[in-house]
């Protein structure tokens, strides 16, 4: 009898540690989103655009807007719902708000991993769970912890429909199909993998009838994104994001993206994915029959779906054209974490002890050396905006640049002087590349503005100017230009307030200069 024994199995002692093990360190995990939820500060541009975007008056005109988001409608509609019941209205309700969709995250993968295993999702928690870059990207006001997290559940409930079908796990199957790509475009990508990992499940086990509700859920949710198409195929200055997705670019922030606590968990995501893919193969084709049914279909499915899930968000990458930053890659690693925790505590009897001595190296170097990036502030601009409010006099005149940190400042800003962007714009409650394109195509973009700067200095006000000059300088220098206008006429400038030195979002992390007098 011993030797039926699949690699999986292990003894009560070994078991329970798991699961203790696997508590612990979610309760490690809550305590990280609860960290980051006190440390964050204000809403950067990306969650400020979503926010005033979901609190637009009517659902019709949020629709028609939705293009200036990168994301579909649930996240939104959350928002929304959020507010309607009275707390959407300050910052901190809403950094609430991502403490409860943060800590929902964390239920997916037990879930995933007791439908999938009848296990606790250790190795799983301790990849995607003290990953700081999930723990930041998700619990912002934006799709990525919603969206990760229904992934999550779509591929746990198609892999129990793939194994017993039934109407009500379809149904289930379904709903969650649908609103995973609801939130995240991407998801689409993923949820086509798990679909593949049960047609291929099926297939093998020659249950032909059984793959046609797999099969529907697909469809459903495919059906699902057609509203989208006339809105997305209608918004001509999505091409300014396109300069091209290059893969080496991609893996620098890809490691990024999964080198926390340390570096060195970037080799461990690629041995652990190597090794998965490697031991299923070996498994399925030289080992299979010591392997249990249950046990070899699993490994079938979770190794489908890492392998095309990897494959398609590769392929969504390439064909969007559009740079990517390490959060863009959170609902890659929580669909793959837990692929690989089903692959491997099946297929070996190591995988246990193993994730418990990775998940104490994971939890002592998080708490030794980056708790200050769980605390890291998401922006400065709020801070910046108070301090100018205060500050500033009626005359004066306030810049802003790049142009997209207008939504931040616009919402956060309560002073008497008029301000502008580079190049001015007629709207900041979102981020309007699709007026930042029509004003590029004019003659003379900051035309305007450099005739307000002179007029400003020579009537013996003050001209600040909020941001980095060479941001963006690509497109036309504009902050460069006004730099050196600055420079070469003002009797007086200086620096008013530094980028923080303690840990902000690099992304929107500005310097203040004031700039007094006319030189001719």
């Amino acid at each position: 009898m011993a030797r039926l024994r699949y690699f999986g199995q292990a003894t009560p002692v070994l078991r329970y540690s798991n699961w203790i093990a696997a508590a612990l360190t979610t309760l490690f995990a809550v305590y990280l989103h609860v960290l980051f939820l006190l440390n964050a500060g204000g809403l950067w541009r990306d969650e400020v655009d979503l926010v005033h975007l979901s609190l637009l008056p009517s659902f019709s005109e949020m629709w028609q807007n939705l293009p200036h988001d990168s994301c579909p409608v649930l996240m939104h509609l959350v928002v929304r719902a959020w507010s309607a019941v009275g707390f959407g209205n300050t910052d901190a309700s809403l950094r609430v708000l991502g403490l409860y969709v943060g800590l929902f995250s964390l239920l997916p993968f037990w879930f995933a991993s007791w439908t999938m295993r009848n296990g606790a999702p250790l190795l799983a928690v301790t990849l995607a769970g003290l990953n700081v870059t999930i723990i930041r990207a998700g619990d912002s006001l934006r799709g990525y912890g919603l969206g990760s997290a229904l992934a999550v559940l779509t591929l746990a409930v198609i892999w129990r429909l793939a194994r017993r079908p039934s109407l009500a796990t379809f149904c289930g199957a379904a709903v969650l199909a649908v609103l995973s790509v609801q939130s995240l475009y991407q998801n689409a990508f993923l949820l086509f993998a798990a679909c593949c990992g049960g047609f291929v499940l099926c297939a093998v086990e020659r249950r032909w009838r059984d793959t046609l509700p797999v099969l529907a859920v697909g469809v459903a949710a495919a059906a699902s994104l057609l509203p989208y198409v006339p809105l997305i195929a209608g918004a001509r200055w999505y091409a300014m994001y396109k300069v091209g997705f290059d893969f080496s670019y991609g893996w620098m922030q890809l490691s990024a993206a999964t080198g926390y606590p340390l570096r060195i968990f970037t080799s461990v995501w690629v041995a652990l994915w190597i090794g998965a893919l490697a031991a299923a193969i070996s498994v399925l084709f030289w080992r299979r029959d010591r392997l249990p049914e249950h046990a070899r279909g699993l490994i079938l499915f979770a190794g489908t779906s890492l392998l095309l899930g990897t494959a398609g968000y590769a392929l969504f990458l390439k064909l969007s054209e559009y740079p990517t930053h390490p959060w863009h890659y959170v609902p890659l690693m929580t669909f793959s974490a837990v692929c690989l925790d089903a692959v491997l505590f099946t297929v070996s009897r190591w995988a246990r002890p193993a994730a418990i001595i990775l998940a104490a190296l994971a939890i002592s170097t998080t708490f030794l050396f980056e708790l200050s990036a769980v605390k890291c502030r998401m922006t400065n601009v709020n801070l910046v905006a108070a301090n100018l409010s205060s500050e500033v006099a009626p005359n004066d005149y306030v810049i802003v640049h790049p142009f997209y940190c207008g939504v931040t400042f616009e919402r956060y800003y309560k002073g008497t002087a008029s301000w502008t962007t580079l190049p001015p714009l007629e709207d900041y409650t979102l981020q309007r590349w699709d007026l930042f394109q029509a004003k590029m195509e004019t003659k003379d973009p900051i035309g305007p503005v450099v005739q307000r700067i002179v007029s400003t200095l020579q009537s013996g006000n003050r001209v600040w100017f909020v941001g980095n000059p060479s941001a963006e300088q690509s497109w036309f220098n504009a902050g460069v230009k006004v730099s050196q206008l600055l420079s070469a006429h003002s009797q007086h400038s200086a620096v008013v307030v530094d980028p923080s030195t303690n840990c902000v979002n690099p992304f929107e992390n500005l310097p203040v200069f004031v700039a007094t007098g006319w030189k001719p």
